[in-house]
């Protein structure tokens, strides 16, 4: 019976390394191979506090999540700048150091021998010396940290990292902060792991080196595999299945000889079937949306704004010996929509990416409301209100439509850790709010229909009207689109061009990006005509296309 109590405490440890990986994984798309350095950091932390400083429980185990928090974030600052491919090989080396640490500093971790002896959890006098006795607190503290995880996903921070693991500039162009938002999961992914070792070690009361290593993280990335990943669910059952069924395999009847090799052949071939038939995992991720309740009320997303000038002065951009953008002057009048053409090549996009923030201009400066924007990063001029598109859509894709609007709402209270488990009254009210906000912004992008589809699902006209409407979500009173009319067709163009219009008249500031010269002339009040990095026109789109040296230079 005991034996069978061990497997119950094994997978309620393994449950909370699994959840806490997935959020790492699975939410947030940072691929990470140092779980197990976490989960070691944790058991080491509670084997030296209980052994040499004689501390008692929880005290170990909440000083061990300080510290591996710190841990967290020390492999988050390089994965500011960083990502897929070199973010594994960052994390790795952190899995390596910590592992030559735990090897090599004998008078802190005892070297090869591990440290023995470690107190077993006493609550209220009585010891947990037992798998039976240790159960109900393993399944306790498994229970908090899985409520701490689907806490976390299920709020508008978990959105935020579904989002990040998407597309990071599409988070940035809504005004997210994507260097918090990693710091922070990585600190808590650390944190959750090392409640597992801390746990472990008073279990076991034994640590060494051995059982943190590079092939721990690895089975528990099957976990979180075979479960599914941005479903806390699936990890759940991910650490049931890999955790029991190889004790249970354990009991068919084999010859000794080839018992081992054949139980390890019958094990991957389990997985692989299960893995075969469910690629997505036992239990695939869904929206968090798709069943929300409709709040039954629409605030008015069209009503009037208050937009201002944007202005870009003397603009340049190098990028070594090429000039993409060479004194540019950019004005885009607020309750107008002004055109960018010029052939490809012309500096059109470079343009944008120095209005937002996702280029540093060379020279020049730009400017809104008599405030000066350069050198400002590209969330906190979403911010103060301008926001931009992408030629290439960069939609959550993975998520449903309704989210994607709704990740682009500001100030939202729920984007913050402290909000979301000390105020949750507050954020789930503006929660209902956003609801209603961003159904009637589909409303207003004839979307409504599609709110609790998939984003990957929608058709190439539904996806730029996506597009629209997620802009729209972020309140931003200038809204630059690169191409946002590209490859519809007539039909669905004059279906659209009443939205851009209604946009410009409530007063917002517009500016797009189009080679379809009848776009232009259709929509646009004005248009800029740039070619080789330099404006060569300001004017009305008409004036600009009966321009013969002008359309030399475009046709060329």
């Amino acid at each position: 019976m005991d034996y069978l109590f061990h497997i119950l405490v094994s997978v309620a440890l393994f449950s909370i390394l699994a959840t806490s990986f997935n959020l790492l994984i699975g939410y947030s798309g940072l691929f990470a191979l140092s779980h197990a350095a976490f989960f070691g950091v944790g058991a080491y932390a509670t084997a030296i506090l209980t052994t040499q400083l004689g501390l008692g429980f929880p005290s170990p185990l909440l000083i061990g999540m300080l510290i591996t928090a710190f841990v967290g974030i020390a492999i988050a600052l390089p994965a500011l700048r960083i990502g897929g491919d070199y973010l594994v090989i960052v994390s790795l080396a952190l899995q390596m150091i910590v592992a030559a640490i735990m090897l090599n500093w004998t008078s802190l971790t005892g070297g090869t021998d591990g440290i023995r002896g470690i107190p077993r959890v006493v609550i209220a006098g009585w010891e947990l010396n037992s798998a039976p006795r240790f159960l109900p607190l393993a399944a306790c503290c498994a229970a908090i940290c899985f409520w701490i995880s689907w806490k976390i996903g299920h709020s508008p921070y978990g959105r935020a990292l579904k989002a990040m693991r998407e597309n990071e500039s599409a988070v940035l162009s809504v005004g997210k902060n994507v260097v918090a938002m990693k710091l922070s999961v990585f600190a808590l992914a650390a944190a959750l792991a090392s409640v597992a070792g801390s746990l472990y070690a008073h279990y076991v009361t034994f640590v060494s080196a051995e059982g943190f290593t590079l092939d721990l993280t690895v089975y528990i990335l099957a976990m979180v595999i075979l479960g599914g990943t941005g479903n806390l669910w699936g990890s759940l059952l991910g650490a049931a299945i890999l955790t029991a069924l190889p004790e249970l395999l354990k009991f068919l009847a084999l010859a000794p000889d080839i018992a081992d090799k054949t139980r390890q052949m019958l094990y991957g071939v389990i997985l692989i079937l299960i893995l075969r038939i469910r690629p997505q995992g036992l239990i695939p991720e869904s929206s968090t949306l798709t069943k929300a309740q409709d709040p039954g009320f629409r605030p008015d997303v069209g009503a009037l704004v208050k937009a201002a000038k944007l202005e870009g002065k003397g603009l340049e951009k190098r990028f070594g010996g090429i000039v993409a953008v060479s004194g540019v002057d950019i004005s885009i009048e607020p309750g107008r929509i002004t055109g960018l053409i010029g052939p490809n090549g012309a500096g059109k996009t470079t343009a944008f990416n120095l209005l937002t923030g996702f280029l540093k201009p060379s020279a020049g400066e730009v400017r809104y409301r008599d405030r000066s924007l350069t050198g400002l990063k590209p969330h906190e001029i979403v911010r103060l209100g301008i926001a931009r598109s992408f030629q290439d859509l960069r939609l959550f894709t993975r998520m449903s439509v309704i989210e994607n609007v709704m990740v682009a709402m500001p100030r939202q209270s729920g984007d913050s850790l402290f909000q979301v488990f000390f105020n949750p009254w507050k954020v789930q009210r503006e929660e209902r709010e956003h609801l209603a906000k961003a159904l009637a912004i589909l409303e207003f992008v004839q979307l409504a229909h599609r709110a609790s589809d998939i984003a990957a699902d929608l058709s190439y006209a539904e996806e730029k009207l996506l597009v629209v409407a997620r802009l729209m979500a972020t309140e931003a009173e200038v809204l630059l689109f690169d191409e946002p009319l590209s490859g519809l067709s007539p039909d669905t163009l004059e279906q659209v061009f009443p939205i851009f219009r209604k946009l410009a008249a409530s007063g917002r500031t517009l500016a797009i990006i189009e080679h379809n010269l009848d776009v232009i002339r259709s929509l646009c009040d004005s248009a800029i005509f740039l070619d080789e990095g330099k404006k060569f026109a300001h004017d009305r789109p008409e004036v600009l296309m009966n321009d013969p040296v002008l359309a030399t230079r475009y046709f060329k």
